[in-house]
Order: C-alpha cells, then sequence, then structure tokens
C-alpha cells in the first residue's frame, strides 16, 4: 500500500533506517559499543571545524545542559521565540530560570524589535531559533545567543555555541536525540564534566525509541484506511512506543529522562541519517521551490495575502513550508478529509500557520496533490 502524505510519524525513515532498528534491536551488545557516540561526535566536528561536539539523548537535554553551564538559575531570565515548541522554555524553567517570550517577526523568526524590549538586567541568555529551517541572524549582544538548530542542520551557519536534534521529524532522525556543539575550549570542558555525569536513558526508552521506525514501518502504508491509527494507539496505550512530547511537559513539567545520555542505538541511527543529510536537504529545497512556483496565485474575490508564503532564502533547508492562511484549521481540516495531513507546528501559538511537508519520502508528485488540495480549498472560499 501507497504511504499517505503526513508530514509527521517519522516522515524520514527509508527502508534501510528500518532494517538498521531491527538489527540493532536484536543485537544487545552493540548497545554497550560507547563508540558509535563518540564517531557520531567526531562526525559533527568535522562538519563544523573549530567546534567541539557533545552528544545527549534529546535536543532539550542539549539546551539544559548549555543553560546549566552558563549559570542560568533562580532569578534569571532566558529569552525565547514563542512560536515555538513547549519543551524551549521548559528547559529554563526546569532551572528555575523565568522563559521570556519574544514575538516573531515576517520570517518566523525572533522579532529584534520586540527582543530590544524585553532584555533586561536579568537577562542570561537568549535562544535563537532558526525556525522551519530559515537562518535567523540576532545581532551580537551582551548575553550569551544559544543557536537552536533544532530545524536547520545544513544551513552551514552557527553561533559560538548551539544545539541540534535528532527528533522523529526533524533533518534528521534517530527518534530522540541531541548534539551540542561549542568553539569555546572553556565552555566545553564545564559542558563536558556536566554531560559525562549523566546516566543513560533506562532500557525500556532506548527499545521503545528504536521500535518507532520498525511500526512506522507498518503504520504509515495502512494509516488511511484506519488500521495505522489503532496500531498507533495501542503501541502508545502498552508504552511500546513514546510520544514526541511527554504529556507533563505541557504542564511545564520534567521527565525524568531529560537530561540524559545518548544512548549507542541511537547514536547509530544518527550516524546512518547523517550520511544522507546531504541528500535529504536538497530534496526539501526542491519540493520548497515547486511550493514557491506554484503557490503564487489568488483568485478573483481573494485578497493578494489569502495565502503568503515564507521568504525564500538560498540558504534555507525548509524542513517545513509554512504559510499564512486565513482560516488555517479550515484548511487543514478539508486536507484531512482529501487524505492529505498537513501540519500544525506551532498552531496553539499562531493559529495562521499551516505547514507543507518537505520531507524525504515526500514525491514530486505528492507535492502537486498538497498544491491541488490547497487550490480546491481556496476556490471553496471564492465562492
Amino acid at each position: 500500500m501507497k504511504r499517505p502524505i503526513h508530514i509527521s510519524l517519522g516522515p524520514n525513515y527509508e527502508n534501510d533506517d528500518v532494517l538498521l532498528a531491527l538489527k540493532t534491536l536484536f543485537n544487545p551488545l552493540k548497545w554497550q559499543d560507547t563508540s558509535e557516540t563518540e564517531k557520531l561526535e567526531r562526525e559533527f566536528e568535522e562538519m563544523f571545524p573549530g567546534y567541539q561536539a557533545l552528544a545527549v539523548n534529546s535536543g532539550r537535554s542539549a539546551e539544559y545542559l548549555i543553560l546549566k553551564t552558563l549559570g542560568v538559575g533562580k532569578r534569571d531570565e532566558v529569552i525565547y521565540q514563542t512560536f515555538t515548541c513547549v519543551a524551549v522554555p521548559n528547559s529554563a524553567s526546569w532551572l528555575g530560570a523565568k522563559p521570556v517570550g519574544v514575538d516573531m517577526g515576517s520570517d518566523y523568526n525572533i522579532d529584534e524589535k520586540d527582543l530590544q524590549k524585553k532584555l533586561t538586567k536579568k537577562t542570561k541568555a537568549i535562544i535563537q531559533q532558526n525556525t522551519f529551517g530559515i537562518p535567523a541572524n540576532i545581532k551580537k549582544l551582551r548575553v550569551p545567543i544559544i543557536d537552536d538548530q533544532a530545524h536547520s542542520l545544513g544551513i552551514g551557519k552557527t553561533g559560538e555555541i548551539a544545539f541540534f536534534s535528532f527528533g522523529r521529524d526533524k533533518i534528521i532522525s534517530s527518534v530522540f536525540g541531541g548534539m551540542i556543539i561549542v568553539s569555546d575550549s572553556e565552555l566545553f570542558v564545564k559542558l563536558k564534566a556536566l554531560r559525562d555525569k549523566l546516566k543513560n536513558p533506562p532500557l525500556l526508552w532506548t527499545l521503545q525509541q528504536l521500535l518507532h521506525p520498525i511500526a512506522m514501518f507498518v503504520i504509515l502504508p495502512t494509516y488511511s484506511v484506519g488500521l495505522g491509527k489503532l496500531i498507533l494507539f495501542a503501541l502508545q496505550k502498552i508504552n511500546l512506543l513514546s510520544r514526541a512530547v511527554y504529556p507533563e511537559e505541557k504542564k511545564g513539567g520534567q521527565p525524568n529522562v531529560f537530561p540524559s545520555k545518548m544512548p549507542v542505538a541511537l547514536a547509530a541511527l544518527a550516524r546512518h541519517q547523517l550520511k544522507k543529510l546531504e541528500r535529504f536537504n536538497l530534496h526539501r529545497k526542491k519540493i520548497a521551490k515547486y511550493y514557491f512556483e506554484n503557490l503564487k496565485f489568488h483568485f478573483e474575490n481573494l485578497n493578494e495575502d489569502a495565502i503568503v508564503l515564507p521568504p525564500n532564502i538560498k540558504e534555507a533547508v525548509y524542513l517545513r513550508f509554512p504559510l499564512r492562511v486565513k482560516n488555517a484549521r479550515g484548511l487543514l481540516k478539508f486536507a484531512k478529509n482529501k487524505g492529505v495531513i498537513l501540519g500544525d507546528w506551532y498552531n496553539e501559538i499562531d493559529a495562521d500557520v499551516v505547514n507543507l511537508p518537505t520531507y524525504p519520502n515526500l514525491t514530486l508528485k505528492d507535492a502537486q496533490t498538497v498544491v491541488s488540495v490547497i487550490k480546491q480549498w481556496l476556490r471553496t472560499k471564492a465562492n
């Protein structure tokens, strides 16, 4: 059966990723081979000359360790843009600091004018997010700027300290995983000391992540007919699959698995996907180019701002292709009824944004279907 157009649920996984997850699952001895994690760190250092790298079990763990190393604690403030995942402000809250939200600009990144208003003597750090793989570029300030590259591995730009995520629908995926890179050797020594004191996640947690690509191999082809949804629900219910965001995180809570070291088994998955990085990002840019060329339209009786495209930036990798639309929820529902699952990152913050898929398994024919559905929806609004 054909895989549905679905923006999440492990969009990066190819047959060889599933096979590797299976082999790793049934080879527990490989779980003890710490050289996999060390090799992943060395590969990042080769990608970013002048930086040293440290692997952890998620992007939020990476952010937490960075903030802790910078001395962030009670009565401190950490600036972040509100258009983001709940995991970003949580990392500051877990240290007792106050996350201070800043508006986003027209490029979906932090708005510098609002940022200047929010800076105070208590500001200890700023999280600069490259939303959807669109490069951000805050001017240097008196406080450390932490480059959040959870969406943007491969754009080639980074600050003095950055972190990456290998979540299930990020640029590369090991289901969970994260990396810190830092150019300051003194700061690296402090970070490494903290990271080395962390424990490995429970074996059950690692098992859950290894099962994810394998389960998606069965779930996605049967998702449209309902069977895949039932399998997904059942596996999550019996705790064989984990969720991308834990329920307690939505309330600011800290699951005990964050922060932890990166499991060797997941480092192997990340290393395998890292080999595909250039191909994946070229594909995303190709799909984004198609959207740019085919969504430049408006209909009679519709305002020209019925759809607002993102900035067209050469360096952007477009992890997802964001659109500003009037009645985003209406478009999401309409597309779902047509069998196309679009994205709602971060719809709870800004109700006018819809994300289009660019993932590696999305074909050009699939992208044509996405555009066709959007045009159909706009025609219904025009009538």
